[in-house]
């Protein structure tokens, strides 16, 4: 069975449509998945409490406003006006929360399907730019479409995108600015081809707008920004070398590449800032004697919040213990009698748990381990692995901060990415017919066995009814419990 499936899936992917039908097919597949059930729970669901209600006021005022401790049951109930008059302090800047509110407004306050819409889309659209992506780095529709199938039932980006908290948003802005980075890169290089040199790259001004929106979202974009930007860097002078020209020139247009990131990036950021300086009810909004001395003390005490957040709690987990999903973050679980929230079944436990695809999750750790060893040389390794450490490498020096498992989201697209390079540098590698066709096997096994994960896994990312027992058998570790 297997053997077919793989000569089945080497036969179609030889088809002129394919690349356009599987991305077609695998977005809708991701969609499903991050769509189906979004409205369960009801209720608001971990950090949701935060999120939610203050796209709510965002929407409302332009800023955030403070909330009763009983304000959740009147929220979910239908009747989110118990808001109090005074700003919020908030700790993240305000765009995922618009982009949250953008539901909210679709859909309605009281529609909790409309709570999580915004999140489920951006994170079926990040499906087909790991596609786009994917393709850029192998020039392969086949191994694009399996990095897209990988990630469309990946466990971290499925829960994150069906959860209205800002890491999925996050995760979408950088695949975008990941994707726009690997365009202005080959824009560029045609250009030094031509011996044209020292301008501002239009690419570059894109990347800075959507690096602008993800640091809008959550200030650890930061480390994507710095990271592209040295890329930018890297590469031109590489390539200026490549093609007989003054490696010194690279030093200037490093420059010009610095500013025109920077002058765009802050650009949206600031523009991120509009409704708090719009209210003049928004928290720390009259702190000083002028705006923008009320916006930076304001930014001073976000940044004081961050650096020494080191509170308790039951599901924190650092750096270290994401690559091996020590401790994955429990979102939500309930434990219900009869057959009103269980269905056919008499009782029921129903539990969102931010789990990854397990083997997908530990075949790109390895896969992201192998390429840092073997194949740094290549470009396209490169890119990956640095879209990798931007997520994670900064977070080894906050081990004492609070964290957790799930922000891990941010790093999973690019474990799926070293895995697809690596998958088609073992095929390429089989340079007999007979050989390949045994690889092709089995990485058709690990695609099947990727894919019966998921199944197993389905209900606890979607929030689905099942036994307590089938419960317990998801949970392989106790201090996943």
């Amino acid at each position: 069975m297997v053997s077919a499936l793989s000569n089945a899936f080497s036969r179609i992917s030889q088809h002129r449509q394919f690349g356009l039908l599987s991305t077609l097919f695998i977005v809708l597949l991701g969609g499903v998945i991050r769509l189906g059930n979004l409205a369960n729970p009801k209720s608001l669901v971990f950090d949701e409490t935060y999120y939610v209600k203050d796209a709510y006021t965002l929407g409302k005022f332009g800023s955030e406003r403070t909330w009763p401790e009983s304000a959740n049951q009147f929220f979910e109930s239908g009747t989110p006006d118990v808001f109090e008059s005074t700003g919020s302090y908030v700790v993240h800047p305000p765009l995922g929360k618009w982009i949250i509110w953008l539901g909210l407004n679709l859909f309605g306050v009281e529609n909790s399907f409309g709570w999580r819409f915004s999140t489920a889309v951006l994170g079926t659209i990040s499906i087909a730019l790991i596609i786009a992506i994917a393709r850029q780095l192998t020039k392969s529709n086949a191994f694009s479409a399996i990095a897209g199938f990988l990630f469309a039932i990946e466990g971290h980006a499925v829960v994150l995108s069906r959860t209205a908290i800002l890491d999925g948003i996050l995760t979408f802005f950088v695949l975008l600015s990941f994707f726009v980075l690997l365009k202005a890169d080959r824009a560029w290089k045609e250009r030094l081809k031509r011996h044209q040199t020292l301008a501002v790259q239009p690419w570059l001004i894109l990347l800075g707008i959507i690096m602008g929106m993800a640091g809008s979202v959550k200030w650890s974009a930061i480390y994507f920004l710095v990271t592209f930007g040295l890329f930018t860097f890297w590469s031109d002078w590489k390539t200026r070398a490549k093609f007989g020209l003054s490696k010194a020139a690279a030093l200037g247009q490093g420059l010009v590449n610095a500013l025109t990131l920077a002058v765009s990036s802050f650009s949206i950021y600031l523009l991120s800032w509009l409704g708090w300086l719009a209210d003049p009810q928004a928290w720390g909004r009259n702190a000083e004697a002028n705006w923008w001395e009320s916006l930076f003390s304001y930014h001073v005490q976000i940044l004081d919040f961050h650096t020494n957040l080191d509170s308790e709690h039951p599901y924190q987990a650092n750096a270290w213990q994401w690559l091996l999903n020590l401790r994955p973050t429990a979102f939500y679980f309930e434990q219900f009698e009869g057959t009103e929230s269980c269905g056919l079944l008499s009782s029921c436990t129903v539990a969102i748990t931010a789990i990854p695809n397990l083997v997908v999750w530990f075949a790109g750790l390895v896969a992201m381990l192998w390429l840092i060893k073997n194949r740094l040389r290549k470009p396209q390794s490169q890119l990956v692995v640095l879209g990798f450490l931007a997520g994670w490498l900064p977070w080894i020096f906050f081990l004492d901060r609070t964290a957790f498992q799930f922000y891990a989201v941010v790093i999973s697209p690019f474990f799926v990415l070293a895995l697809t390079l690596v998958l088609q540098h073992y095929w390429q590698r089989g340079l007999l017919l007979k050989v390949r066709a045994v690889r092709e096997r089995r990485i058709t096994w690990l695609v099947l066995l990727a894919s019966a994960v998921a199944v197993f896994y389905l209900p606890i990312w979607m929030g689905l009814p099942v036994p307590y027992e089938y419960w317990r058998l998801q949970m392989l570790l106790p201090i996943w419990i």
